[in-house]
């Protein structure tokens, strides 16, 4: 439990000290909510058109250079997903990510951590110490390493209050995971959503 407090802490205490680096033309808290296609696999696309699994992200942004040209930032982020035939999850995260403007269009990429809860959908099982084996609790903690890149379009650029579209493609693993010595699983999610300001 060390690293969910030491996470939180973390995401309190920057977002609370870039909260104050707001711009004073930004006139709402920026909310961001994406759809995702889950897959468990090293990065494809294949996993997302075949059978899809399901998700839902919401999240926040906080800015550390909010300038017209780009912005150099930070989310805070919880979502969901439910993967038919291995596992449902929730997670709480957090990126550092960069984004440049185009005009209306922007890329951006990003770099977390975050905590995963999983429910395994699998029953398995563990030794008990007298030779014999027993289940093993279905629900379990991971740490969620993520990286990710996307595009965006900006409508109403020039009013106080812009709403953005974008999709994302996003790498996380859930980490440790003992399966034959191999130390991470990999996921990829493709995201599509919106972002927009909320009056404060």
């Amino acid at each position: 439990m060390n690293f969910l407090h030491v996470l939180a802490l973390t995401v309190l205490t920057v977002g609370a000290a870039s909260a104050q680096d707001a711009p004073p033309s930004a006139s709402g808290v920026p909310v961001t909510v994406s759809v995702f296609a889950h897959s468990v696999s090293l990065p494809t696309f294949r996993g997302f058109l075949k059978n899809p699994n399901f998700g839902l992200r919401v999240g926040t942004e906080f800015y550390y250079r909010n300038r017209p040209g780009s912005q150099l930032l930070q989310t805070v982020n919880l979502g969901f997903y439910h993967h038919r035939a291995l596992q449902t999850g929730l997670f709480v995260s957090t990126e550092f990510g960069y984004r440049k403007f185009f005009g209306p269009v922007y890329a951006e990429g990003l770099v977390g951590v975050g905590v995963l809860g999983l429910s395994q959908h699998l029953r398995s099982y563990q030794p008990d110490g007298a030779g014999e084996f027993r289940p093993a609790s279905s629900f379990m903690l991971r740490a969620m390493p993520s990286l990710s890149a996307g595009l965006g379009y900006r409508f109403g650029l020039h009013t106080p209050t812009p709403v953005s579209v974008f999709t994302r493609y996003e790498l996380f693993a859930e980490t440790p995971f003992s399966n034959r010595g191999v130390p991470l699983l990999p996921h990829s999610a493709l995201h599509v959503g919106t972002r927009v300001l909320l009056n404060r």
